[in-house]
């Protein structure tokens, strides 16, 4: 009985293994399929004239070809001559302002050169006045002497020196009771010499 048994497992494994193996060949075997390589495409250039292929850059001849024009320099400058200044006016006074300092009055006289002149107790003499030409910066300045006369009659020297419009400060009278200061020159047109006769 045991030995039929095994038979009957033996043939049924048979089988089944048969079955299975012919199961395996039906079924087809697929390959990878291989990747063939590309033929190279030549891209022609698109007929746009704006995208046209590079030209080839072709060399500069020498400058011996092209000869360069000549450059005209430049006209030479002018010099025009700076006209000649003119002579400052001739002074023939001065023009003083004076301070009372305790009346608090003012006042604006004239000096002719070399003239006294009284301004209240103070005596002033002008011995010169220098001035600027017009076409310069104005200055006056003037060199005065002041005589004080006192209660007793005597005259005493208390200024002599020179003394400039713009600065009154630089050389200015030291008295308790006036100031004197210079305002300008009294002048008048300076003399032009006159043409000289023509050739006769």
């Amino acid at each position: 009985m045991t030995n039929r048994l095994a038979l009957v497992v033996s043939s049924v494994a048979v089988a089944f293994t048969a079955a299975y193996a012919g199961l395996v060949a039906a079924q087809p075997t697929e390959e990878a399929p291989v990747e063939a390589p590309m033929p190279p495409v030549e891209t022609p250039y698109p007929s746009d004239p704006d995208m046209a292929p590079p030209i080839e850059s072709v060399p500069i001849p020498p400058n011996e070809s092209f000869p360069e024009e000549p450059v005209t320099p430049p006209p030479p400058e002018v010099v025009v001559p700076a006209p000649p200044s003119s002579a400052p006016p001739q002074a023939v006074g001065v023009i003083l302002g004076g301070l009372d300092k305790v009346a608090a009055r003012t006042a604006k006289f004239e000096v002719n050169l070399k003239q006294k002149v009284f301004y209240n107790t103070l005596i002033v003499t002008a011995l010169a006045c220098k001035t600027r030409p017009p076409e310069e910066p104005p200055e006056s300045a003037a060199f005065l002497e002041i005589q004080e006369r006192k209660p007793d009659g005597t005259v005493q020297k208390i200024f002599s020196g020179w003394m400039f419009a713009s600065s009154p400060a630089l050389n200015a009278l030291e008295h308790p009771v006036y100031d004197v200061w210079v305002i300008s020159c009294k002048t008048v047109p300076a003399k032009t010499a006159s043409p000289a006769p023509p050739n006769s």
